[in-house]
Formats: structure tokens, sequence, C-alpha cells
């Protein structure tokens, strides 16, 4: 039954990773926290939802969804974030999480208009499950982490060994720095939002397609543990990211089957303090800060 748990809760941590990656990645670069990240997902999964009750195809579906959340990711960095970028000091960092925290709102409120306050079914899942050794494994959380652990490899190769990576990196460690260098910073700080976005909406998309649900307050949970998940691996460390999403995924599914479902939330902000406690700086004392 432990085996059992670990990799249920493996398999669940793949669309965590995604959204822990997608904070960490706006945090290193702009230094600041979208709150509407998670948002996004919510806004990529409803749209699915809409465009194949529309009729159109489910692919047609993803790639409208893929395409209107890079679209909205970009409005709000353009009114709720960039202004920010105008001013020193506690305003820089205080200004974009109001701003993005407020867009969360709206986007919230817009999806309840359009689709309600309940969840709506989703219209592409995989619900069945497969036996292999005597383990069982849902089809949906299988296929979720597959296409994650693809997005992240390609994510890291894009950081590591692309000119756009090296900016990215490069205005992460310095933008001032980076902007003498010709780096133009602006640019950079679009491609990343839009990059992000766009793992934001996958993520939204493999949620929906796990568990068969979408609803305008989904992106809630998937931000609280996110957000943890980026501070157990070591704000701005997508590797860190990556293994603070491992372990929230894990520990969610312990803590469910030894203490019930109602320690199941409880139990992650219990490891944030935990890791917190031996390692102050998060995970990022051990996987390299990329």
């Amino acid at each position: 039954m432990v085996i059992q748990q670990l990799l249920s809760g493996a398999l669940a941590s793949g669309i965590y990773a995604l959204f822990a990656v997608g904070f960490a990645m706006i945090f290193g670069v702009m230094g600041v926290l979208n709150m509407a990240h998670a948002d996004l997902a919510m806004v990529a999964a409803l749209v699915v939802v809409g465009a194949v009750a529309a009729g159109y195809g489910p692919l047609a579906g993803i790639l409208l969804a893929a395409v209107l959340t890079i679209a909205v990711a970009l409005l709000i960095e353009r009114l709720a974030m960039r202004p920010g970028r105008r001013f020193k000091g506690d305003a820089s960092i205080e200004m974009p999480l109001i701003g993005t925290l407020g867009a969360g709102l709206v986007l919230q409120n817009t999806a309840a208009l359009i689709f309600g306050n309940k969840a709506v079914g989703f219209p592409i899942k995989a619900t069945g499950i497969w036996r292999y050794g005597g383990y069982f494994f849902t089809q949906g959380l299988v296929y979720s982490m597959a296409i994650s652990v693809v997005l992240l490899a390609l994510l890291e190769f894009i950081v590591s060994h692309t000119s756009f990576g090296r900016a990215i990196r490069a205005v992460a460690m310095n933008p001032t720095a980076a902007k003498v260098m010709g780096i133009d910073t602006d640019r950079v700080i679009v491609g990343t939002v839009a990059l992000t976005s766009f793992l934001a909406a996958i993520a939204g998309f493999l949620a929906g397609f796990s568990y068969g649900l979408a609803a305008p307050l989904m992106g809630i949970p998937y931000a609280v543990k996110g957000l943890v998940a980026m501070i157990i691996g070591g704000v701005g460390s997508l590797r860190g990211a990556m293994a603070g999403a491992l372990l929230i995924g894990i520990t969610e599914a312990l803590a469910t089957n030894y203490l019930g479902s109602q320690a199941r939330d409880m139990s992650v902000l219990i490891v944030l303090i935990l890791v917190l406690i031996i390692w102050p700086n998060g995970l990022a004392n051990i996987f390299s800060k990329k």
C-alpha cells in the first residue's frame, strides 16, 4: 500500500511541477510573484470546455486555449506587472503582486459569469485504471506525468542551451548588467511570460484531463501548491521547483492514506515548515540554481 501511494503521489506531482516551474521562472526573471498564474490554467481548461461545446474538435480546442491563455497572460503583464518596474524598492514588488492578484480575481469572476460557479465536466478525459505488477495507475495521471516530463525536459534544454535561455539567466542574475550588455530585458520578460503561460495552459488541460472537471476556482489549490513547491525547492531554482512538486505529491498521497483526506492540504504546509527549518534556502542548496 505504501508503494502504491508513493507511485500515485509521484504521478500527481507532474501537474504541480508545471505550476511550480512557472512561478519560479517569473520570480527569477522579474523578482515578483504572478498571483494570476494558476488562474491562467483555469482559463485554458474552461476555454477547452467552451470550444468543444461550440463544436470544435479537441485538438482545435486545446490550440485555441493555449493561444488565448498566452494572450491573457501578456495583457496581465502589460497592465498589472510592467507598471511596477518603473518604481524602486518595495513598490516594484508590491504593485505587481496586488495587480496580478486583482487580475486573478477578475478571471475567476468572469469565468463564473460565463460557466457558473459549479464545476463542469471536462470533455476530454482519461479516467481508466491500468494494473501492472500488482499496482494500479490512473490513466490520466500517467499521461499527465509523461507530458509534464517531456515539457520540463524541453524547458531545461531551452534555459540551458539556447540564446533565449542564456538571456533569461542573465536577466534573472542581474537585469541592469544584462541591459548594459545589450540584452532587451523587456523582450526577455515578455518571452518568459509567454513561455510560462503556455506551461500553465498545458497544466490546466492536464488537470481537467486527469480529474474530469473544470471550475472557475480550480486554480486556487494549484496556486498554493505551486508556490509551496517553489519555496521548498528554493526560490528561482527550476530543478528545485520540480523536486518540491514531487515532494508535495508524495506527501499528499501518504497523508491521505494514513490520516484521511482532511489532512491532505495541511500536510503540505507542515512539510514546507519542516523543509525551511532544515534548509532555510529550500532545496536550492542541493539542486543547482537555474
